[in-house]
């Protein structure tokens, strides 16, 4: 039977605090097995754990902090998965030893380079700075997530949904496969790393009326209604809790009367980071022999309540620090949008222009192609009228009575000038002076053909190459005319989703406001409720919980880290949206 909202949020976030606020009591004999090929653990169930041997509590290490994105389905079924790492160099290493299982890793932020080996392993040429890297992987995740709907009371796809009209349920599942096994009072038990869920969702108030959520809170703006659940997978059945008595929930349910029925983006989170803070400020402590009775504990998890209502006051200042600066990206982007627009501009005038060019650089290699296929006749031709000219010199000299040899190309002007010395002023002499003026002339109008011919052929060749390159110049340019719009496109498509990136960064500082005002709630409603629901007896509780801030603590990656680091994960769901089809 279900309980009421209030009290099983109130019981659910309280036990939350239990497991983080108890310090590090031992188990009595108690001792962790690590699922292996033959357990019962499912895929994706390893727990990555430093060694023993290398980890020192006091000394400083590197960390890893990883966020797992996973685009999913409406339905909660996953597409791609996106790891975000960040390594921060808290030792100021100029080589990092890094482990990771991702493919297609790329630095997003700096130039630092990386060099792959085996068994994972990825060595960074760090430099002193911090590591941000990303890639992806194909490994089964710790926590399922499935969202199911049904209309009128009938199951139906989500997408089938859109369009559709009545009451509307919208359920999310969360499989928690991520557990070791864990000797309990001389039991193997399974002890799930307590993932804290957080789904959010933004509803058209004029599409949705009338909603209520399990285990959330809801804020109505007017205009939309905001909707933030929290589930806790695999806790019930790590703490072995009677549900009747306490029920920890492991889903979250949204039901609302739907117009046209659509959806937008659904976000969630998942994450031990909050159990970890809580246990970490709890460690030093020598078991529960320091109790002296059911007060005691009582003000341990009263101590822990106001940890996590710290942490949780944290998480609401960074989430509006997160939205101013995604205010400011918004700004970016519209900036990057116009110099898009200028760069389009620009491109298609340059194509224009390489167009032209092209066409031009055509007619004229074209000409000079013409031109040049006749230098070899213009050469000749002017050979003939050369040789021509010595024919008829050669007659005048015999007539004038001068003594000569036969006049060629080569021999012309030094028989001339030889006649002329020897005949002086005499008919032959003046007749050889005025034939030598004649030849001169046209010698060098032949040598001056032969230039001009070799130029032609010169200019042909280049003119060729002219055309070549104009025809290179406007294929580039059409490219990157057609990049250039692609980028516009692109940088259009950013600058119109931005309304809805501020729209769920302020989802998310609301839903961490309304978090911070119900773990306050909590803290005064839910620690006596939990002492009821174990009657008393936290001994047992506590074995396990100081067995699942162990399990937690062993769980810090997903894509795998270095035994000389420490870290933390988190997850985050982005599902698609569900459009209602146009009228």
């Amino acid at each position: 039977m279900k309980k009421p909202v209030a009290k099983t949020l109130s019981l659910s976030l309280c036990a939350l605090l239990a497991l983080g606020g108890v310090g590090s009591a031992a188990c009595a004999g108690s001792n962790t097995v690590r699922p292996g090929p033959s357990s019962a653990a499912p895929a994706g169930s390893d727990i990555n754990e430093a060694p023993a041997s290398s980890y020192d509590p006091d000394a400083e290490r590197n960390v890893k902090d990883e966020t797992v994105y996973v685009l999913a389905s409406a339905d909660g079924s996953v597409r791609k998965i996106i790891v975000s790492d960040w390594v921060k160099n808290t030792l100021g290493q100029d080589s990092i030893d890094d482990v990771t299982q991702l493919t297609n890793l790329e630095n997003v932020k700096g130039n630092e380079s990386f060099t792959l080996g085996g068994d994972d392993s990825c060595v960074w040429d760090a430099q002193g700075n911090d590591i941000y890297y990303q890639g992806e992987i194909g490994k089964e995740l710790p926590v399922d997530l499935a969202v199911s709907c049904t209309l009128d009371g009938q199951p139906i796809s989500p997408d089938e949904l859109a369009g559709r009209s009545g009451k509307v349920t919208i359920r999310f599942d969360y499989t928690n496969n991520q557990y070791e096994l864990v000797d309990i009072n001389g039991q193997q038990e399974k002890i799930y790393v307590p993932f804290a869920m957080l789904t959010g969702l933004l509803l058209d108030n004029d599409v949705f009326s009338n909603v209520s959520v399990t285990n959330g809170k809801i804020i109505n703006d007017g205009d939309r209604t905001i909707v933030a659940g929290l589930a806790f997978p695999g806790l019930q059945d790590s703490l072995a809790l009677d549900r009747d008595t306490l029920e920890l929930p492991d889903y979250v349910e949204i039901t609302a009367d739907a117009a046209n029925f659509e959806l937008e983006t659904t976000v969630t989170v998942a994450a031990n980071e909050l159990f970890n803070d809580a246990a970490s400020e709890a460690e030093g402590h020598d078991g529960l022999d320091q109790f002296s009775g059911l007060d005691g504990r009582l003000d341990e998890l009263t101590d822990a309540m106001a940890q996590l209502i710290d942490g949780s006051s944290r998480l609401y200042d960074g989430l509006c620090a997160l939205l101013e600066n995604s205010q400011q990206l918004v700004q970016g982007i519209d900036q990057l949008a116009a110099g898009a627009s200028q760069l389009q501009q620009g491109a298609g005038e340059l194509s224009a222009g390489a167009s032209q060019l092209q066409s031009g650089a055509a007619a004229l290699n074209q000409g000079l192609n013409a031109l040049s296929e006749n230098s070899a006749s213009l050469n000749a031709g002017a050979a003939q009228v050369f040789q021509a000219l010595l024919s008829a010199a050669n007659s005048q000299l015999a007539a004038a009575g001068a003594q000569a040899p036969a006049l060629t190309a080569e021999n012309y002007a030094q028989v001339l000038e030889g006649v002329i010395a020897s005949a002086g002023d005499s008919p032959a002499g003046q007749q050889a002076a005025a034939l030598k003026a004649s030849l001169d002339s046209f010698s060098g109008f032949c040598q001056g053909l032969q230039s001009y011919t070799a130029g032609v052929d010169q200019s042909a060749a280049g003119a060729g190459e002219l055309n070549s390159g104009a025809g290179a110049l406007k294929n580039g340019a059409d490219s990157l005319n057609a990049g250039a719009g692609r980028l516009y496109d692109g940088i259009l498509a950013m600058k119109n989703n931005a309304p809805a990136l501020l729209d769920g960064v302020t989802q998310l500082r609301d839903g961490a406001m309304e978090l911070n005002n119900g773990l306050m709630e909590f803290n005064e409603q839910g620690v006596q409720k939990l002492a009821d629901a174990v009657d008393g007896d936290l001994n047992g509780l506590m074995d396990r919980v100081d067995a699942l801030r162990e399990v937690s603590e062993h769980y810090n990656t997903f894509s795998g880290i270095s035994g000389d680091m420490d870290g933390q994960v988190k997850f985050l769901w982005r599902t698609d949206a569900v459009e209602a089809p146009n009228p």
